[in-house]
């Protein structure tokens, strides 16, 4: 599996979306399971989870309008997901 952590970033994926509030964790765990499913989830309907490229670290941001916001900043980051197996699988 490849996972690349520059492209999702620098499209808004924060940071809490996958690895959850460790901020607030005393030992770092694993929050979410990271499945395929977990990740097809998010590349289906990425405008759930993405937020200003300048809050990706702020695991406290929060859009009170994150669908309409979302889908605002997939154009603006020009996010086009991928879910063709040789996305991840090389």
């Amino acid at each position: 599996m490849y996972f690349n952590h520059a492209i999702h970033v620098n499209k808004g994926v924060g940071c809490v979306t996958c690895h959850g509030r460790v901020d607030q964790m005393p030992a770092v765990e694993k929050a979410y399971p990271l499945t395929m499913s977990f990740c097809l989830d998010c590349h289906r309907s990425p405008e759930r989870y993405l937020r200003p490229v300048e809050e990706v670290t702020n695991m406290a941001w929060n859009s009170e309008n994150q669908p309409a916001d979302g889908l605002a900043l997939a154009e603006h980051n020009n996010v086009h997901t991928r879910t063709s197996c040789t996305t991840c699988h090389r």
